[in-house]
């Protein structure tokens, strides 16, 4: 289907036998030149996409089937930005499959300031945020609530016979109203008001920390942005990220973690001035 190839079936008692009828047809020439190069482009660039099952052998398959070749000479001309060395990529294929296959497994899983536990974890989704891996998913015993786990944390995967619970989720949706992966479903979209101030701004005028966000130049070196989302770690982090820059004026929950953690980092620094 899609090649226009000119095939016939022939009948010989229970046997059928399938045959091109011409016989110089070959679906390799059925690619332009330019086609082929486009592939080519395409090889290369999810070449670059490290441990994704997906794409696992697709250069050396496209090699043998003659639509690509390689030269020993041939750099890469772009890169993206990953984290060869992130622990836990080794699961990526396993849960990839897993998720395809409706496959429930036992994970132990290890939290940094918790003792490990185990779960039976029906995995729905893998998300990449900062350079981290997640599975998303439910548990057997909390079917209702979605839970996600750093790849790097999960010691140990085992396939199980449970039966696989299929969610009913759009992800596209689902990320929506947060920045990273933590989703707090009792948590409601919040108004987030801030100014930034000199170079920062400029980063954040050009590379909007979410899809809601609304900016304008107050003057030349004061940018004030608002955003639409739910407050989780991961938007902590991003606006601690910019503290030499930032104000953060509501809500003021936010305000006040965003005050606690800045206290906390310059009480170790004191601190270590006594020493």
């Amino acid at each position: 289907d899609g090649w226009k190839a000119p095939i016939e079936i022939k009948k010989e008692g229970n046997r059928h036998f399938y045959y091109y009828s011409d016989p110089t047809f070959s679906i390799d020439n059925t690619l332009s030149e330019a086609q082929i190069k486009q592939i080519r482009s395409y090889v290369e660039f999810l070449s670059m996409i490290d441990g994704l099952p997906q794409f696992e052998g697709l250069g050396d398959s496209l090699t043998k089937l003659g639509l690509i070749t390689y030269s020993t000479n041939t750099k890469p001309c772009f890169s993206l930005d990953h984290n060869e060395y992130i622990e836990g990529k080794s699961h990526i294929t396993l849960l990839f499959n897993a998720i395809q296959e409706q496959t429930v497994l036992k994970i132990t899983y290890k939290p940094f300031d918790e003792e490990p536990a185990e779960y039976k974890f029906h995995p729905q989704f893998l998300k990449q945020y900062n350079n981290r891996w997640y599975i998303l998913g439910i548990t057997e015993d909390n079917p209702n609530q979605i839970w996600n786990f750093a790849l790097d944390r999960i010691k140990t995967i085992n396939p199980t016979k449970l039966q696989y619970k299929k969610i009913d989720v759009d992800w596209k949706t689902y990320f929506e109203d947060i920045i990273g992966v933590t989703n707090y479903a009792d948590k409601p979209v919040e108004k987030i008001h801030f100014r930034v101030q000199g170079i920062t701004a400029h980063y954040i005028k050009t590379k909007p920390i979410h899809e809601s966000q609304n900016a304008h130049w107050l003057d030349d070196n004061t940018l004030d942005v608002k955003l639409k989302v739910k407050i989780n770690p991961e938007l902590e982090h991003i606006l601690l990220s910019y503290a030499d820059s930032i104000t953060i004026l509501s809500p003021q929950s936010l305000i006040n973690r965003h005050i606690e953690a800045l206290k906390e980092a310059l009480g170790r620094y004191v601190e270590e001035e006594k020493k």
